[in-house]
Formats: C-alpha cells, sequence, structure tokens
C-alpha cells in the first residue's frame, strides 16, 4: 500500500515573496499601504498590505539593497491642503521580490490588514 503526506511541516513550508509595484502613505497617517504581487511557489495574486509607517524605511531599504537603486528616483509628492500624499510607482522593469519577512519584520502586529 502507498501512502502520499500532503500536509507539509513548517520547516518546508514555502517562502511568500512580494512584488512592491506602489508604495503610498501621507503626513497625516501612521500607516502605509503597500500594493504588489503574492507569490507563493506557482501561486500569484495581487495584494495589498497595509503597516504602520516605523516599519516603512526597513521595507525600503531591502528593495533598494536588492534591485541598487534609490527608491527616490520614482517618489511623487502631492500637496492637498494641509495633507501631503507620497507615492512610489515602480515601473514593471524594476520589479523585485522580497521575502514576506522582510517586510513584515518580526512584529506580526505591525500589520494592519492583507487584503486580496
Amino acid at each position: 500500500m502507498f501512502f502520499c503526506n500532503f500536509v507539509q511541516s513548517n520547516k518546508k513550508a514555502m517562502k511568500k515573496r512580494f512584488v512592491i509595484q506602489h508604495i503610498w502613505f501621507n503626513n497625516h497617517d501612521a500607516d502605509v499601504t503597500v500594493e504588489g504581487l503574492i507569490k507563493e511557489d506557482l501561486l500569484s495574486y495581487e495584494s495589498k498590505l497595509i503597516f504602520r509607517m516605523s516599519r516603512l524605511n526597513a521595507v525600503i531599504s531591502a528593495w533598494q539593497k536588492q534591485s541598487q537603486l534609490d527608491a527616490s528616483e520614482f517618489l511623487c509628492r502631492y500637496e492637498l491642503g494641509f495633507i501631503t500624499e507620497y507615492e512610489i510607482n515602480f515601473p514593471n522593469s524594476v520589479h523585485y521580490e522580497l521575502d514576506m519577512e522582510e517586510i513584515l519584520g518580526q512584529e506580526s502586529d505591525l500589520v494592519k490588514r492583507i487584503v486580496a
């Protein structure tokens, strides 16, 4: 008799990768919205992550380290009265995959929502 175990252990679990396409934030909100593609093995889907502003520098640093580019080259600023909106829009030619651990960090409570 032949048995197959289709349940993966935590050690063999596939890592989720996130391809950042857009980042939005403003000067009056403590949250950052990141839009992109989540990739896990052959599965790929669009999603948004919303996390605290305190995590933004680590995410930008990880992206710049991998891409060898300066994220400020893609930064747009919009003045809307008392609110200043910022958007980083990465073109398709500079999409790089980051591990979800690089984005979320050690503390999972930093993430407000994952929308798929």
